[in-house]
């Protein structure tokens, strides 16, 4: 007796043969393409559809040991499943779908087989459409957050502009964007400031009188400002839960906003997760890049790009940041492929081996009790 069977499923149904192309057992889906598409979407998941399941029962109550066919990393007890993608099963399905589909009544006609196989196939293609890749999201969202950024700094300027004409000195004291909108949307007027440090210098004010039409007019800017950087405040939050719900790793070792933009940078995980860690260092570096490559004396070659964002960079003296800036790239490639591939969370693993490694690094470069770069480092490093 024959111990392997084929099997294979398409839009007609799960059928299983023997080696010579005969069919052993079959089990035929409901002609509705809803359903159809339904269990093909979750054939091509990897998932064992119940029709499937019979079959594979039956050829064990028959004796059959192996079946071959076209799911990847299959397992079912008291049979074992191997992965073949061109096996008898698919190639008999795929050469003659259309005469066993009217030789088994599934169909009536030429005409039945291709209305079903048009719905089923627009239903398919909804369906990829509707996945939205959660990374997509997380892209979109720092891509808004910064555009939210750059036109709030943009606008508060404005703002410290026009009302500088008021109150002048104002602006040497507040030095934050959001505290001098605020001051500006709950006070108005300079007159109406009684309290903290720019009270003493409201009655000394070099500024001019604003009219009440222009107290009105900067108070709506400045709500504005205001409200953008609630607005602002709560996205960055979003996204840093977001990344620290979908890819870990990378928020782990990158810290999530840098993570997000990271990953929009890179065009999704997936781009990101099948990078060299030489590619991630220099994200965001491409103009630098190119202007190096065309003119290699004038311009060196940059070290790293949005990497530059990173505590473990800013924190760094200028002669080992381009070493940590390796040392983070290469931390980020290896969660970029455990976000992607494995789904397993060793952020916390990962960024206390980074921070690791930067302190190695720091130690061999700087003298801790002066705090500056070494004679031995000064020498290696040609300063």
């Amino acid at each position: 007796m024959e111990f392997r069977a084929f099997m294979a499923t398409n839009i007609m149904g799960v059928f299983a043969f023997d080696k010579d192309g005969k069919i052993l057992d079959k089990r035929l889906f409901p002609k509705e393409a809803e359903l159809i598409a339904e269990r093909i979407s979750k054939s091509r998941k990897g998932e064992i559809l119940h029709e499937e399941e019979e079959i594979l029962k039956n050829l064990i109550s028959c004796g059959f040991k192996e079946i071959a066919w076209d799911k990847k990393d299959m397992r079912y007890k008291d049979i074992s499943c191997i992965h073949v993608v061109d096996n008898i099963a698919a190639k008999k399905l795929n050469d003659e779908f259309r005469s066993l589909a009217l030789h088994l009544k599934w169909a009536m006609s030429q005409a039945e087989i291709n209305d079903l196989l048009s719905k089923v196939n627009i239903l398919l293609a909804k369906g990829e459409i509707k996945k939205v890749r959660k990374d997509e999201i997380v892209m979109h969202a720092i891509g808004i957050l910064d555009e939210i950024t750059k036109e709030v700094n943009v606008i508060s300027e404005r703002l410290k502009e026009w009302y500088g004409l008021h109150f002048p000195e104002m602006g040497e004291i507040i030095k934050t964007n959001e505290k001098y909108a605020d001051i500006v949307y709950k006070h108005g007027r300079r007159d109406n400031i009684r309290d903290g440090e720019l009270a003493k210098y409201v009655e000394s004010s070099a500024g001019m009188d604003f009219s009440d039409d222009d107290i009105k007019e900067v108070q709506g800017i400045a709500r504005s400002i205001s409200e953008l950087y609630v607005v602002k405040t709560s996205l960055e939050k979003y996204i840093e839960s977001s990344c620290n719900k979908i890819i870990p790793n990378i928020s782990a070792v990158a810290g999530p906003l840098l993570a997000a933009r990271l990953l929009s940078i890179a065009g999704g995980l997936e781009k990101i997760a099948k990078m060299p860690s030489s590619t991630i260092q220099l994200l965001g570096s491409e103009k630098a890049l190119f202007r190096h490559m065309k003119d290699k004396e004038r311009f060196k070659a940059p070290k790293f790009g949005i990497l530059f964002g990173h505590e473990h960079i800013q924190n760094a003296p200028n002669e080992v940041k381009g070493k940590i800036a390796r040392l983070i790239a290469a931390k980020i490639s290896l969660a970029a492929k455990m976000d992607f591939f494995s789904k397993e969370n060793k952020g916390d693993e990962l960024r206390k081996g980074l921070d690791i490694n930067v302190k190695k690094v720091l130690g061999n470069a700087i003298e801790p009790s002066t705090g500056k770069v070494s004679e031995e480092n000064r020498q290696t490093r040609g300063i």
